[in-house]
């Protein structure tokens, strides 16, 4: 199994993004990312408010995604404005409530055990991929790896 963890963010006035892909262990198997952004002034004044979130998703997130080798299980994000990219997107929280058997919250979310708490998981979701990721949820700490991707794009924006 392969999960995929995408971010888009803007870091000291940069947007950068990354596609870290990783096996059922954690062990990465692909990482993409994009050189740092900076609009200029007139990209500023044009596209106003709604530049961040052109930038972060539109351009930054669309292309990581067409990079990508490997077709992954799964596509984490934990921004959602990027669930509006892609459909195969998931948005994935931590949550504080306790949770003992996987729950279909609606057609679009569910909630499953993880680690004594739960998580939130918003995106197209089928019975048979809410298994898969109940199981992998009882071995695999699905929200560390988004740690390691911050940490990868704010090295990669200090360097540039």
């Amino acid at each position: 199994m392969t999960i995929a963890y995408l971010d888009s963010r803007k870091i000291e006035g940069k947007f950068i993004g990354g596609l870290l892909s990783v096996d059922e262990r954690g062990i990465p198997v692909e990482f993409k990312y994009t050189d740092p952004v900076v609009p200029n002034e007139l990209q500023k004044i044009l596209y106003g408010s709604s530049i961040d979130t052109y930038l972060k998703g539109e351009l930054i997130a669309k292309t990581l995604l067409k990079k990508m080798e490997k077709k992954p299980d799964f596509v984490f994000v934990h921004d959602p404005e990027l669930l509006e990219v892609d459909d195969r997107l998931l948005l994935i929280a931590e949550r504080t409530e306790k949770l003992e058997t996987p729950t279909r919250v609606s057609e679009e979310e569910v909630l499953l055990p993880f680690k004594g708490s739960s998580v939130k998981i918003v995106g197209k979701v089928s019975d048979e991929d809410m298994k898969k990721l109940a199981d992998l949820l009882e071995t695999f700490d699905v929200m560390e790896p988004f740690q390691r991707l911050e940490r990868a794009l704010e090295y990669l924006c200090s360097e540039k």
